[in-house]
């Protein structure tokens, strides 16, 4: 059951609004109105999971304006920081079964007021909720990176507990000011940032104690089809989801990520956690909508998913 306050607070630096065109049943389109980002996601997906989230993030302009109207109808607890300058926005084509981009705006650049407003609140909702989940920008975002150098040394003096989605100058920013206590990432991002070498398990092993010596406390690299490889202290773990047909693979990782915060809000032991992380990851892929899938299903799933100790 939901808590009664917000148990996840999720730091969203990119919240945007998404517009979808799907064809219809008839001569029209149908066209769609969501909330996107990978905040948003996540904390859909920590609802389904039955804990609380609150998301913290920048909105404005006219795009903030339809957010604030989409946060609304969802319920969720919500606490953004109004911008001078609008929200970011897409339009995916999805009418030939594929999710075709055909137009997006990027995230406005924030000054040093709406930065600080930004960085206390989201101080302010994770000292109360207790877990933070961090997420990183979208691509072409000038939000600055200092800003996760600073959360993790704040977050880190205030014993919150930290669950990052995070590669590249994110993940770098953070662990120089303080370590995460979940590092969620995928090996594509990894080698994308160049921390992996090649694509054999040993290669993946070495890129995650590397990251436990740079400051993450348990590492989760999702593979794919590959299941994922988990380091929690000094005990790994290979995790493997039963082979589902994927209808959408977007956001799998986001739901992995929600569901090991929401673990650590109930003081899961690592094989419990990863079990929740692969379900809610695998649920997701059935499905067409991002951090959607539905607590019943993940549940069942669960019991699906193999997590072995690796030794050495």
């Amino acid at each position: 059951m939901a808590s009664d306050t917000p148990t996840v607070c999720v730091f969203s630096p990119s919240l945007l609004v998404t517009v979808t065109v799907e064809s219809g049943s008839s001569d029209f389109d149908e066209i769609h109105f969501h909330m996107g980002g990978q905040g948003y996601w996540i904390a859909r997906m920590v609802r389904e999971l039955e804990e609380r989230p609150i998301l913290c993030a920048p909105v404005g302009g006219e795009t903030g304006r339809v957010i604030r109207g989409l946060v609304r109808s969802t319920g969720f607890d919500f606490s953004p920081v109004e911008l001078a300058n609008a929200s970011a926005a897409y339009v995916h084509d999805r009418r030939n079964g594929r999710r075709d981009e055909i137009a997006a705006s990027r995230s406005p650049d924030l000054d040093r007021h709406e930065i600080d407003d930004l960085f206390a609140r989201t101080l302010q909702h994770s000292l109360a909720a207790g877990v933070c989940v961090l997420t990183g920008r979208r691509a072409g975002d000038e939000l600055p990176i200092d800003l996760y150098r600073r959360l993790a040394s704040d977050l880190r003096a205030a014993g919150v507990r930290t669950v990052g989605d995070l590669h590249g100058e994110e993940l770098s920013a953070f662990l120089a000011g303080g370590t995460l206590d979940i590092l969620k990432v995928s090996d594509e991002d990894l080698t994308a940032d160049g921390r992996l070498g090649g694509e054999t398990t040993d290669d993946v092993w070495a890129a995650i104690d590397e990251l436990s010596r740079e400051g993450a406390e348990a590492i989760v690299v999702s593979r794919g089809r590959h299941g994922a490889l988990a380091r929690f202290g000094d005990a790994r773990y290979r995790v493997t989801p039963p082979a589902l047909e994927v209808v959408d693979p977007a956001g799998a990782g986001d739901s992995m990520t929600a569901a090991l915060a929401v673990a650590l809000v109930r003081g899961q032991e690592p094989e419990d956690s990863l079990r929740l992380s692969a379900a809610a990851g695998a649920a997701n892929v059935t499905r067409h909508g991002l951090g959607s899938a539905p607590v019943a299903l993940i549940s069942r799933l669960s019991s699906l998913i193999d997590v072995d100790r690796v030794e050495g």
